[in-house]
Formats: C-alpha cells, structure tokens, sequence
C-alpha cells in the first residue's frame, strides 16, 4: 500500500472526486509502485520514515530546493524555484482549509498537494544517476504541473457541483465561437495595418481553466507579407524594440532552445535556438530534428507569389548538403562537400543517442555545434545537445586530407535540399495539424531521449502540461 493507492481509492469511492486527479498522481513515478512516502493522504508527512507531520513542511521543503538545486543552477535560479514550490503548496493549502470549513474530509487540492511534496521529496532524494543530475528540471516541471491541473481540475468540480442548473463556464471551442474569433470578420478582430489583425482571447474554461490567448491573423495575400527569421541574441532580445529596429509590422518569438538542460556545455550556451534557422535565404542552423517548421518559400516574382508563399512542414537532415573547411597551420585549406543520407554519409543526434560509436572500419564522425567541428574521432564521440555527429566513409575525403590532427580547423555551411530553398525558416514542432502527414508524433519528430527541449522529450506529465505555448498555422484562404 503506498500513498498513491489511497489515493486512488478514496478517489473512485467518492462521486465529488474527479477521476482525471489519478492520472495527476501519476505524473513523475514510473510506475504506480513508484510513489514513495507515508503511505497516507497528509501532504504534511515528508519524511520516508514515521506518520508525523512536519510542523512547516513547506519552508523544509522550499529551503531543500534553494539548496540542493545549487548542483544544477546558479543560487538565484534555485531560490526562485523554492519560492514557486512554496507558493504553489501554500495557495492549495489555503483552499483546501476553506473546504475543510466546508466539512469536505479529502479535496482535490490536498490530493494535489499530496502529490506536490512526496514528489519533491522523491525528485530531491533520488539516487538515480541519470535522474540525479535532473533534479531542477524535475522539480520546476512538477510545480507548474500541478498548479496548471489545480485551475483544471478546480474548475472541474465546480462545474459537477453546479450541474443541477447553474450556468458552467465554457469550453475553449465554445469560447472562441461565441466571439466568432474562427472567421476574420468577427468584431473582436483590431485591423492595425493592412492585411495584419490582433484579437486578445481572455476568459475562464472549464477544460483549460483560465486562459489569456493573443491572436495574430494575416491575410498573406492582401499584406503580402514578408516573414523575416532572426536570431536575436547577437542583436536585442526584446520583441517590441526587436521590432521597432527591424521596421516590423508584427513580431513573435520565436522556436525552441537550450535553458533546462543540464548539460549544456561550451561552444553551447542557455539561450541557444536549437533546429533549423534559416535567415535570409542563409542557413544558420542545420534541421538537426526532424520537427515541424514555418517556412517562406522563394517567389516566383509574380503578383501573387512575389514574396513567396508561408508554409509549414517537417524538415531533416535527409539530402542536406554540409560544406566542410578544412584549414591547417598556414594558408592550407580544402574544402569537400558532402550530403546527409548519401553513400554511406549519416547523423546522429540526442534523440537517438548520447554516445556515437563509429561502427564500420574507415569510418570517421565529426561532433559539429552550428558552424564549428567540435570534435573529431574514429571510435567514439558524445552527441552535442544542440548539434550532431556527421559519420563518413574517409574515403569521400579529399585525398591527403587529414581530419583529426590538433592543428586542423573545420568549419561547416549548409546548403538545403532544392526542394526545400527559402527565404526563411524557423523550427518549432510538433505538427498540430495536417491534411497529409503524421500529427501530433513527437517522437518522429526527435523529440525523444534527451533531445532538447527535454521538458518535451522526456515529458512526465502524460503530456498534460499547461505551458504557455505558440500555435502558427494556415488557411485555405490564404491566411
């Protein structure tokens, strides 16, 4: 008997209980063995041993996260996330006294709070070497985590305890439709400039608890708009000047990158985008991850398509072309061209392993990290986080042409497939929708093993986290 299957007891016995708050419980256990703890529902009883509660378990546990986190993350990181432990624990502390004075014996936020510290305790005192260098990640996850299922889930019960005739909030869908927001003549709609149109979508949901949605809709056709890619931290990571800078009609931020990773290591840094970035028809960043991207095509300089039309679709590294650079001590230089995917060339990245072995005799792999050739071996290289392994025969090297001396310097440009020529592009991922390929797929889309972002490929949540997310997509109508 654990804490979690009494949990889940007294969650079917009684009718007022959500069903859903055992899939919550769930979350960051690997199983439903995996919930270690007093095998009771006070989220006050922290230690492995004994039934008593600690007299301040949120200040013991909050002061744990600033101090053991020191590990993984800088003394101001670590105290902030302590805070965001304690502030969730305290707010669902205080419903749960208002229902107690409700004469409710076990709510959903004490079962929510009850989860919160024994999953703390369980993410700060695991001995698992993989696990073990997480901690920080883990537990930044499991606060947001719950406090996004507490609005849920809250929302929830009010709304099975008001179904005898009191009016229940709205589903997001019945919210957007009710503003008309899914057609662009809805008045909610503020036309700011040709083409271009802004909705705020605020409000309570009884499926997403309360949301704040901005909504950019272009008309790509009228606007003729040019979509414009920047990696912004080589010039101003504010959006609003971003844009004042660039002459920008409208900005969003952009794609994925490095933060909660607890291996970044030099040339990478936190703040890295990581996938495909193409920026005026340069390729900055090779699509390393097979992932879902926005894309402006090359026009053809016609009235309708002079800009190139805006499309989105998955984008590897099949057929991509690396131009390497060799230069020695000196002047010597040489440079050899080859294509992912083609006589024998391949690579590897975190989504399918950490290590690369070269396998076949006469192989050679080169761990590259944007533009620069990190590291070079003919056994075994670490996969960088952000970047790949490119393994070849040695034979498709130039003749003479020595790779892995200390005085070699290699660098690498990229130049997409035809089929794939545009002005810009920006990974993002994973494919919502489509008429023609797989949704929704997140492992197709390289986010598996520790591929970054890792708060997506090694998910805890049952993929019901409620992050603050960007949505783009198109329309039949040119927009």
């Amino acid at each position: 008997m654990t804490w979690l299957s009494l949990a889940s007891a007294e969650i079917i016995q009684r009718d007022d209980l959500n069903n859903e708050i055992i899939t919550v419980l769930r979350a960051f256990g690997s199983d439903d063995d995996d919930a270690p703890g007093p095998a009771n529902l006070n989220p006050d009883c922290i230690f492995h041993s004994g039934e008593k509660a600690h007299h301040d378990a949120i200040s013991h546990l909050q002061n744990r996260i600033a101090t053991e986190l020191l590990d993984e993350i800088d003394a101001d990181q670590a105290s902030m996330f302590g805070r965001r432990f304690a502030s969730v624990s305290s707010l669902l502390r205080a419903a749960d006294n208002d229902k107690a004075t409700n004469k409710i014996s076990v709510s959903t936020e004490q079962l929510l709070r009850l989860a919160l510290h024994r999953r703390t305790v369980q993410i700060l005192s695991t001995t698992d070497a993989t696990l073990s260098k997480r901690k920080a990640l883990r537990v930044r996850a499991l606060v947001d985590f719950i406090w996004s299922q507490s609005l849920v889930l809250g929302l929830a019960d009010s709304a099975a305890a008001a179904a005898d005739g009191c009016q229940q909030f709205p589903t997001l869908v019945e919210l957007v439709q009710k503003l008309e927001l899914h057609t662009a003549s809805s008045s909610h709609y503020n036309e700011f400039h040709p083409g271009f149109h802004h909705a705020t979508l605020e409000g309570m949901t009884r499926d997403y608890g309360p949301i704040h949605i901005n909504i950019l809709r272009i008309n790509l056709r009228r606007s003729k708009c040019r979509m414009k890619c920047l990696d912004a931290r080589e010039t101003c990571t504010d959006l609003s000047t971003l844009a004042q800078r660039t002459g920008a009609v409208a900005a969003i931020s952009g794609g994925f990158f490095l933060y909660s990773e607890p291996d970044i290591k030099a040339p990478s840094k936190r703040t890295d985008p990581v996938g495909l970035l193409v920026s005026d028809g340069s390729v900055c960043l090779p699509p390393v991850f097979q992932r879902a991207a926005i894309m402006q095509r090359m026009g053809d300089g016609s009235e309708e398509n002079g800009n190139g039309f805006i499309d989105m679709d998955k984008i590897g590294m099949d057929g991509v072309m690396c131009i390497l650079k060799i230069s020695t001590g000196g002047d010597g230089k040489q440079i050899f061209e080859l294509a992912i995917d083609q006589k024998n060339v391949k690579c590897t990245h975190r989504g399918d392993a950490e290590e690369f072995i070269v396998a076949t005799k006469g192989e050679i792999g080169l761990a590259i990290v944007g533009n620069k050739v990190v590291a070079v071996s003919s056994t075994k290289l670490p996969v960088p986080l952000a970047g790949f392994v490119l393994s070849f025969p040695k034979s498709l090297a130039p003749v003479g042409c020595v790779l892995d001396d200390d005085d070699v310097s290699i660098t690498v440009q990229y130049k997409l497939p035809t089929r794939w020529q545009v002005y810009d592009a920006m990974a993002g991922g994973p494919l919502f929708f489509s008429d023609n390929d797989d949704t929704m797929n997140l492992k197709s889309e390289g986010f598996r093993g520790s591929a970054p972002p890792i708060t997506f490929s090694q998910d805890e949540t049952f993929d019901r986290n409620l992050l603050p997310r960007m949505g783009v997509g198109t329309t039949k109508d040119g927009e």
